[in-house]
Order: C-alpha cells, then structure tokens, then sequence
C-alpha cells in the first residue's frame, strides 16, 4: 500500500487507514467517526480489535492509500503531497 500521512482527519470518515507513531505501524481499520475539530477519531479495526479511539494530540498520525478515497475525492486536499500537476506548475513558475 503506497500512503501519505493525512493532515486533516474530517475528511477520513469511512476511509481505510493506517494509524502510526513514531512512523511504526500501530492499526489498521475503517475510521468510524471523528471529532468536530478533527483531534481525535474512532478506528474500528479488523482482527477482532474492536473500536479505538485515537488522539492527534497524543503523537497518532493517520495514514491512508489515495487510490481508496470514497466518491473520487482527491488525496492532495488532506495529505502532505500535492497533485502532480500542481507540481508541474510551480516548477515551471517560481
């Protein structure tokens, strides 16, 4: 799975996702629901783990594939990456 960290949480609600710390694997899973200011979110794992609830503020990143958005929705406007146009642009004007 190629991934990118993803910044804004709002946006991950039926995504899976990969949660680390410290760039180590912690879970996998389905983000159920997050938070209103996207500080924390529930994961509900598989392998029988049930529902976790992560906090951003406790060193948690979340990382998600862009090719298993939901409806299309673009990667780049919640991971660190920007789309490769974009990259073209600004390399080609400074």
């Amino acid at each position: 799975m190629k991934s990118y960290r993803c910044h804004d949480w709002s946006v991950l609600p039926g995504m899976e996702v990969e949660i680390r710390m410290n760039g180590q694997p912690v879970r996998t899973g389905i983000v159920e629901i997050v938070m209103p200011d996207a500080s924390m979110l529930w994961l509900f794992s598989d392998h029988n783990a049930g529902r976790t609830l992560f906090e951003s503020s406790e060193g948690y990143e979340v990382w998600a594939d862009p090719e298993d958005l939901p409806d299309g929705l673009y990667w780049a406007m919640f991971c660190q990456r920007p789309p490769e146009h974009a990259r073209s642009e600004t390399e080609a004007n400074p």
